[in-house]
């Protein structure tokens, strides 16, 4: 049994500590002007696909600012529908939220909203890790997305989960926001996405072995 270097695991760790870290920082200054947050997320998105198949960027923030100027307005053809929807729905849960007192009829549609909200919000992060693996219009790899995320109902839960735990831990430390805030949920996503894709194909693989 090969024993486990700890030295060797303490330069790794901190290694990836500091490449998540740079490549927040980046995201952060990128989408500094707002306008920009689309590409420089869509940057970030390909800086972890790229990570996830195992190919190695000298340079983080160099690829990272090449990524944001190559794909800038090409980022917003796919991701600002689904950036803008979910700004809409997650500012009309935000408002329903502050009303004190409200009819019946608005309580129903307000967890309704909010069911809507989770869904959407999932699916986006679905999406975005699928649109640097799936080629398409943005409509199709958004359905591919939510199909992925309903297919995969213990996945999403362990994302949404994943994602929440984060935010705590984040809000409770706010200097790690700095450093972990987009990166943090930019890898959860990307994990839970290529977990999903895999699980995928084992079903397929084994659904035509049982076929023949």
């Amino acid at each position: 049994m090969k024993k486990f270097d700890f030295s060797n695991g303490i330069v790794i760790a901190t290694e990836w500590i500091s490449r998540l870290a740079i490549a927040n920082l980046m995201w952060l200054l990128c989408s500094l002007p707002i306008v920009t947050l689309i590409p420089s997320t869509n940057a970030l998105f390909r800086l972890f696909y790229l990570w996830s198949k195992g190919e190695d960027t000298p340079s983080t923030a160099k690829f990272f600012w090449h990524s944001f100027k190559k794909d800038f307005w090409n980022s917003y053809k796919g991701g600002g529908l689904v950036w803008g929807v979910l700004v809409v729905l997650l500012l009309d849960s935000w408002i329903l939220t502050l009303l004190a007192q409200t009819q019946s009829w608005l309580h129903i549609y307000k967890y309704v909203l909010y069911m809507t909200t989770i869904l959407f919000s999932l699916t986006a992060l679905y999406y975005f890790p699928l649109s640097k693996k799936l080629s398409g219009s943005g409509p199709k790899q958004l359905l591919a997305a939510f199909w992925l995320m309903i297919g995969h109902p213990v996945l999403s839960l362990l994302l949404a989960v994943s994602c929440m735990l984060l935010v705590i831990i984040l809000l409770r430390f706010p200097a790690l926001l700095f450093f972990f805030s987009g990166s943090g949920i930019v890898g959860l996503a990307t994990m839970y996405t290529n977990k999903a894709i895999y699980h995928s194909s084992m079903r397929r693989k084994k659904k035509i072995s049982e076929e023949y």
